[in-house]
């Protein structure tokens, strides 16, 4: 039923003052005429603030702007009363208000609307954690990480025992509170609006997703979290429940792990820049000991006893031993310091491998072992790096009169299938009789500092050189291929692909 507005000074001044709800005069537009002093209290607005703008830019968040609309067409026709209504106060928080909305009349027809207010949001958060408690308290309880449901006006209707331990407050002083005083302020304005938009579009989130969150002690202390958001439904409202992790020891151990990454990066820097520019000053002495050995052994400066030459040859065999470890030290430090410059040139591969078969035939022949080549009769030519390629074959041979003992060395080169489509390949192979690397051992070939098979069989070495022929044939667009079984034999292969 439409009743007139009351005329009168003391009746506007109880309407004002004296009313134990809020009341809000409307215009048919929805511009406030008359705000009380508790619609101030309960929303934040003077009468000077509110009178003269439209209500829904003053309290209605924009989710229910539809709703305050339709309750004002229902009004024109009888009274509504809207249960525990989502409006803002002024300060952007949520309210749960019960609204009575009139229509009131006017000799032209409906003249504006008067509405009253009372603030539920205890009453309707105390609701909703008793509901809560009942059905998921006992649950939740013994869950590691903190869990905490918040209805959608941001209240916290439920807080675990591990909630209190990790943000220092307990259950009771913070059922009803707000989400945000749990964050470090300069992330509350900003969450209040990601929360508003999670309510409107709610969805699973995993742990660990999403923004990165700090959180915020009772003593003033923040720390990193990681949060995992849940929809619920509760019988009248509709609830979002987070489970909070405390990731601060994770994020002290990360920091201290790039911190000593960081440093370990340095010195080893340090280390490859100091071993690539020591070449010359290593070098230089063993190739002095190496000269002078030779000529003592040659007999220039004259005659030596047998003992004296046995002991020369052992010196002699120990500096080359040396000098071979110094420069796969040296080549793997200026590959890793960057410094390693390939110098592609048109290499005829046949030749090059009857150059190895001269400079290693004494060695397996100290072994008795045939040491045999197969190259094409037409000149093998390609591009490639002659030091680098001189360097993996040498060492394939090398490795391969080592662990042979009898029957022979063979190396052949010649075109090769190519790995994919992109053109025709060409592949240098050394195969021995020798006793082979089982499966398990070749999976770890190439790794720096690593040898394998039995201790007691291996030759002095520092296990560096199959990984500075796999890291330099990487480096000239290669790769190295290895079939290999145990008392059978191996095939060690360098396979290019042509440019």
């Amino acid at each position: 039923m439409q009743r007139d507005l009351p005329a009168g000074q003391s009746y506007e001044r109880l309407w004002r003052e004296e009313s134990p709800d809020a009341l809000v005069v409307l215009s048919v537009q929805g511009e406030v005429m008359l705000w009380n002093r508790m619609a101030e209290v309960i929303f934040g607005y003077t009468p000077a603030q509110a009178e003269g703008r439209l209500l829904t830019d003053l309290i209605v968040p924009a989710d229910r702007i539809d709703e305050e609309l339709a309750a004002r067409r229902d009004a024109e026709a009888q009274d509504v009363l809207l249960r525990a209504a989502l409006r803002c106060h002024r300060d952007g928080r949520l309210l749960y208000v019960d609204i009575g909305l009139r229509s009131l009349a006017s000799q032209a027809g409906p003249g504006g609307f008067v509405m009253s207010c009372k603030d539920v949001t205890t009453f309707k958060v105390a609701r909703d954690a008793r509901q809560v408690e009942q059905r998921y308290r006992d649950l939740l309880e013994s869950v590691p990480d903190a869990i905490i449901i918040v209805n959608q006006g941001g209240r916290i209707v439920l807080f675990n025992g591990q909630a209190e331990r990790i943000f220092g407050w307990s259950r009771t002083e913070m059922v009803g509170a707000s989400m945000e005083m749990l964050l470090p302020q300069r992330y509350r304005s900003a969450h209040f609006g990601h929360r508003m938009r999670y309510h409107r579009a709610p969805q699973l989130r995993n742990m660990g997703a999403g923004l990165k969150l700090y959180g915020l002690r009772r003593d003033g202390q923040e720390f990193p979290v990681e949060i995992s958001l849940s929809p619920l439904t509760s019988e009248d409202d509709d609830l979002v429940m987070s489970a909070i992790r405390d990731i601060s020891e994770r994020k002290q151990t990360e920091t201290a792990l790039q911190k000593m990454n960081a440093e370990l990066r340095v010195a080893n820097q340090a280390k490859d820049r100091f071993l690539a520019t020591m070449s010359h000053e290593l070098r230089t002495p063993l190739n002095a000991i190496l000269g002078f050995t030779g000529i003592l052994l040659m007999r220039l400066p004259g005659e030596i006893n047998p003992e004296q030459e046995h002991q020369l040859g052992i010196v002699k065999s120990s500096a080359e031993h040396l000098l071979s470890l110094i420069n796969d030290l040296l080549d793997l430090a200026k590959i890793q310091a960057g410094m390693y410059r390939l110098s592609p040139e048109l290499v005829d591969v046949g030749a090059l491998l009857q150059e190895v078969h001269a400079q290693l035939q004494p060695l397996a022949q100290a072994k008795t072992l045939a040491l045999e080549v197969s190259v094409p009769r037409e000149p093998l030519l390609q591009q490639a790096d002659r030091r680098a390629l001189r360097q993996i074959v040498i060492n394939f041979v090398n490795n391969a009169i080592k662990f042979t003992d009898r029957g022979s060395v063979r190396m052949a080169a010649g075109a090769a299938e190519p790995a994919d489509a992109a053109g025709p390949a060409w592949r240098v192979d050394v195969v021995d009789d020798g006793i082979g690397i089982s499966a398990e051992d070749q999976a770890r070939l190439f790794a720096a500092f690593t040898q394998v098979g039995d201790p007691r069989r291996r030759p002095d070495g520092t296990g560096m050189g199959l990984h500075v022929c796999a890291t330099l044939a990487t480096l000239m667009g290669g790769r190295i291929e290895v079939e290999s079984q145990p008392g059978a034999g191996s095939r060690f292969s360098l396979v290019m692909e042509r440019c």
